[in-house]
């Protein structure tokens, strides 16, 4: 009987904490899009449909948050369990496009919520495959966009793309870019950092005396490790201490990968695949900010 009840109590207290997250995704999610759109319309003419875009990006989201897979899995899902809350969900073709179709107001949602930290922000590729490397050449996805690389972590060849990121002191990602496989880091850095000073913490692939120069122009301090015998006045102290904050951005990959699945997206098209990797960068965002909400009592 005890164990019955504490089963009991177990998943009534999940049903609380995602009924919760779901009505916390909506309120920043609406939120945002009042700041962004005012009193303007994100479309042109024809009626408004039963489902409005702060919702259709609510269920997205939340769908993203609880692991499920694709556009469709996350339209079953919200048929069997958020139809009560959703009344104008509408068809799986319906929703499917307008995850599409939204992809713009998901980036100015994730720009308008994330910013670079004051204190000190990290910088790092990751290496996103399409498919394995032996069946790149019989893939006809993505021909022209995509490339062959070597992934570092795994020492072993894909076919795909890279995703330079940029994260700031509290985990989470404000900026990246999407690449091709066989992409320059540096050159994503040098061409993407702005709008952000004081340090920027990177792995030994960003070792550059010319980058360190023209990041600094910039107002950006670029600190990596060490590299050989080369001369370095910074004390061991202090890198060690800088690269023990840069592992943080592993560990967030990590998260991507394993609670999001960034490594499983799937798409006809780059146009598709990158607007559902931007769906999955912010919905680990909005989770990651509204754990520590929670953590916080709300606040």
């Amino acid at each position: 009987m005890f164990s019955c009840n504490n089963h009991e109590a177990n998943s009534k207290n999940g049903k609380i904490d995602r009924e919760l997250r779901l009505v916390w995704l909506y309120c920043v999610i609406d939120d945002a899009t009042k700041r962004i759109i005012g009193r303007s319309r994100l479309r042109s003419r024809g009626p408004m449909p039963a489902l409005t875009d702060v919702e259709a990006l609510t269920i997205e989201i939340y769908g993203e948050t609880l692991g499920l897979k694709s556009d469709a899995s996350i339209w079953r899902y919200a048929c069997d369990h958020l139809r009560s809350w959703f009344p104008g969900l509408g068809t799986e073709w319906n929703f499917v496009r307008r995850c599409a179709n939204l992809s713009g107001l998901k980036e100015r949602i994730q720009e308008s919520l994330f910013a670079p930290s004051e204190e000190w922000n990290v910088f790092d590729g990751l290496p996103l495959p399409v498919c394995k490397h032996t069946r790149w050449r019989r893939d006809k996805r993505f021909r022209g966009e995509a490339a062959v690389s070597v992934c570092a972590a795994k020492n072993e060849r894909y076919y795909g793309f890279k995703a330079g990121m940029l994260m700031n002191a509290s985990g989470e990602f404000f900026r990246w870019w999407l690449g091709p496989a066989n992409g320059s880091e540096r050159d994503m850095l040098d061409s993407g950092v702005s709008s952000m000073t004081g340090l920027l913490l990177a792995d030994k692939g960003l070792v550059s005396t010319d980058l360190a120069e023209r990041l600094a122009m910039r107002g950006v301090v670029l600190t990596t490790p060490k590299l050989g015998q080369t001369q370095d006045v910074r004390s061991d102290w202090w890198i060690r201490q800088a690269m023990r904050l840069r592992r943080g951005i592993e560990t967030a990959f990590g998260r991507l990968v394993e609670d999001f699945g960034v490594l499983r997206n799937r798409g006809r098209d780059f146009w598709r695949w990158s607007a559902r990797f931007l769906r999955k960068v912010l919905a680990y965002n909005l989770l990651l900010r509204f754990e520590r909400s929670v953590a916080a009592g709300g606040r």
